[in-house]
């Protein structure tokens, strides 16, 4: 019951590590309201996570400021302040060249990995009352580059960067914001680039991490309960790894 009573909103709800955070949340006594822009997937959210904890969804596009306003409005109806906010929504592209990576892909991916962490630290941080925590979802290509992915690397180290300025300029209200930056992790998103990076071959990912395989969507909930809690309480704008080692050479 870590987050008993605690109030915290998750976007990217329904993603792979999205799910994960909320059942973490969920099992330890947190109240979320689970952000996404896929109702249907947020309907199955509903069915899959349980715990002492309570669960409200919310729909909307995190690129869209009036949306946005919305779930943060939303969150502070439900509950009258925001203890927790883990940033999580994101999107990628296929891997191409920059010289021949869609302008429009690049758009979209800065609309919402970098415009809807931004927009969800605009709307979010003035409800949250007597400190808090934000954790931002940046990743392990937001540390290091990263071939064909342009605008996925641009937008993870821009995350990095918001999280650094948000934690100089919320530290005197007791809220922290840190960054999360997950390596290789199985998923959905992870086996789809791979495919890209690896066509014809049958190498991994788990080939290029020091432990030798991939993460877990789990390993990444750890990482964000514990930048949520108290037991972190003296962390604020860094960046936490969970990589297998990705990025140490």
């Amino acid at each position: 019951m870590l987050f008993s009573g605690k109030n915290i909103i998750v976007t990217g709800a329904t993603g792979d590590l999205g799910t994960a955070i909320t059942q973490r949340l969920i099992a330890q006594g947190a109240n979320v309201l689970a952000v996404d822009s896929n109702e249907a997937g947020l309907a199955r959210l509903i069915t899959e996570v349980s715990g002492p904890g309570a669960l409200h969804t919310f729909v909307a596009d995190v690129s869209d400021s009036e949306q946005v306003l919305g779930y943060a409005t939303r969150a502070f109806e439900l509950w009258g302040k925001v203890d927790g906010f883990v940033n999580n929504a994101g999107v990628q592209t296929p891997v191409r060249p920059i010289v021949e990576f869609p302008e429009e892909d690049f758009d979209r991916v800065m609309a919402v990995n970098v415009r809807g962490v931004f927009l969800g630290m605009k709307y979010v941080l003035p409800r949250m009352r007597g400190g808090g925590s934000v954790v931002n979802m940046s990743s392990a290509l937001g540390v290091v580059g990263g071939a064909g992915i342009v605008a996925y690397v641009a937008s993870k180290h821009a995350i990095i960067g918001m999280s650094k300025t948000a934690a100089l300029e919320q530290g005197a209200r007791g809220i922290r914001v840190n960054a999360c930056a997950p390596g290789p992790i199985a998923g959905r998103m992870t086996s789809k680039l791979a495919d890209e990076v690896f066509a014809g071959t049958s190498k991994t990912f788990a080939e290029t991490v020091p432990l030798g395989r991939h993460g877990t969507p789990e390993d990444v909930a750890g990482m964000v309960a514990f930048l949520l809690s108290d037991d972190s309480g003296y962390a604020t704008g860094t960046t936490h790894s969970v990589d297998g080692g990705f990025t140490t050479a």
